[in-house]
């Protein structure tokens, strides 16, 4: 996926949904009504389809009805939330499961509460024009990709698995220039482009690509992105954790059956980002959470085979506990 750091505009208007959240509460505290427990959210990215559930969540109000004033920061550096949760300096985060993975092997202690998606939205993307439509078609070709190690496995194990042999093509790292980078022709191919955005991107400026998913071709499955808390917050604010995934899964499910309504609760979010982007964007999510079951509920032994894939490519060295590396107990009954 391609990062960018918030604009003045898109950080103002968060500034202003923390203020005005936190006035609210104060006021209903002192005025004798509800009062709300705050619970700060650091988010992945910029306000995108991705949290369309999170945003319809925000404009249904089912926060309040949970008796939460959620506050929403857009981080400045993608790779800042797990620390900001694991020091408690913020009470929930948006991450990666591999990112988690390796957090959690690296000693910061953090745990998976939830998925958001719960499939991977990486893959592996070139143009309908160069007639590259499988792994098999990429030997002697230039590969963009952001520097990521993790991509540069993925990568080989889809080539290996192809007869490819992965030396003889061309990695070529663009850093997040993903999209450009191809439609200009330096690269033939890109990986760690998202289908979801990079794909619609290219399709709406005229460069339509072929998308080849990881997990169609050797990359075990996973969930790209999920909820994450520090292991003293799974403990000491569940009750909190309980009431904020409640409420995300309602909005997920009135996502779901109201997509444009959802488009517009992260449009307003987010009004620098295209609303066709957006639109695209959560009518391809809507197609994987109407499918994928019960909201959040994350298979411990689908993590413990993403973990064996990272250890068996030298990404992992360090033992795992399971215990505190993913919980269900936050996931809604139904």
């Amino acid at each position: 996926m391609s990062f960018r750091i918030p604009s003045p505009r898109q950080l103002a208007v968060t500034l202003v949904a923390l203020l005005t959240l936190v006035i609210a509460t104060t006021a209903c505290s002192n005025g004798g009504e509800k009062t709300f427990d705050q619970l700060v959210v650091a988010l992945d990215w910029y306000p995108n389809a991705d949290h369309a559930g999170i945003y319809a969540a925000l404009a249904k109000g089912y926060f309040a009805e949970e008796g939460l004033a959620v506050i929403l920061q857009v981080p400045a550096n993608p790779e800042d939330p797990p620390k900001f949760v694991a020091t408690d300096q913020v009470d929930v985060a948006i991450s990666y499961q591999p990112d988690v993975i390796q957090a959690k092997a690296q000693g910061i202690p953090i745990t998976a509460i939830g998925a958001i998606v719960p499939v991977p939205l990486n893959s592996i993307q070139t143009l309908q024009t160069s007639g590259l439509t499988q792994p098999g078609h990429l030997a002697g070709k230039r590969i963009g990709y952001p520097g990521i190690p993790s991509n540069e496995v993925y990568l080989e194990t889809i080539l290996r698995g192809a007869g490819v042999d992965p030396s003889s093509v061309e990695l070529i790292n663009v850093g997040f220039d993903l999209g450009p980078a191809l439609r200009a022709g330096r690269v033939d191919a890109t990986i760690g482009t998202y289908w979801n955005v990079e794909a619609v991107q290219a399709d709406m400026l005229g460069f339509p690509v072929n998308v080849l998913h990881l997990e169609d071709y050797g990359v075990p499955a996973y969930d790209e992105l999920v909820f994450i808390a520090s292991e003293t917050g799974v403990e000491k604010k569940s009750d909190k954790l309980r009431r904020f995934l409640r409420a995300v899964s309602r909005g997920h499910s009135y996502t779901i059956e109201n997509p444009e309504a959802a488009i517009d609760a992260v449009a307003d979010a987010n009004p620098e980002m295209e609303r066709e982007l957006i639109a695209r964007g959560v009518g391809l999510l809507v197609e994987v959470w109407s499918r994928s079951g019960k909201f959040g509920l994350m298979s411990q032994p689908r993590w413990e085979e993403f973990v064996t894939f990272l250890r068996d490519n030298s990404l992992l060295d360090s033992e795992i506990n399971f215990d505190t590396l993913l919980t269900n107990k936050f996931v809604p009954a139904s």
